[in-house]
């Protein structure tokens, strides 16, 4: 999988550079894999992306109600994905 690696329950998503809506049905398809393959959490790490787009975001929301806030987090972001993130006030999803 290009999007997704997995080990054990938790689903780990990271997308370099552009996080737009033209990868979005490729990172849902190998999440869906992920699930198949009984993943019940998912970290997102931002490490490498350069950009958010409001598709993704809402994909990321979609995907934190599927799996209960609990099992959702992200991580590492910066530049303008953290002002994304931070303009939708959705900077809690992230932990250290």
């Amino acid at each position: 999988m290009q999007y997704v690696s997995i080990q054990n329950d938790t689903a780990t998503l990271a997308v370099s550079g552009y996080f737009n809506f033209s990868r979005c049905k490729a990172v849902k398809a190998e999440l869906g894999t992920a699930f198949q393959n009984g993943c019940t959490k998912v970290i997102v790490d931002f490490g490498t992306t350069q950009f958010i787009d409001s598709a993704a975001i809402r994909m990321l929301c979609d995907i934190r109600d599927q799996v209960y806030p609990e099992n959702f987090s992200a991580r590492n972001a910066t530049g303008k994905t953290l002002t994304q993130l931070k303009s939708g006030n959705l900077d809690s999803w992230l932990k250290n």
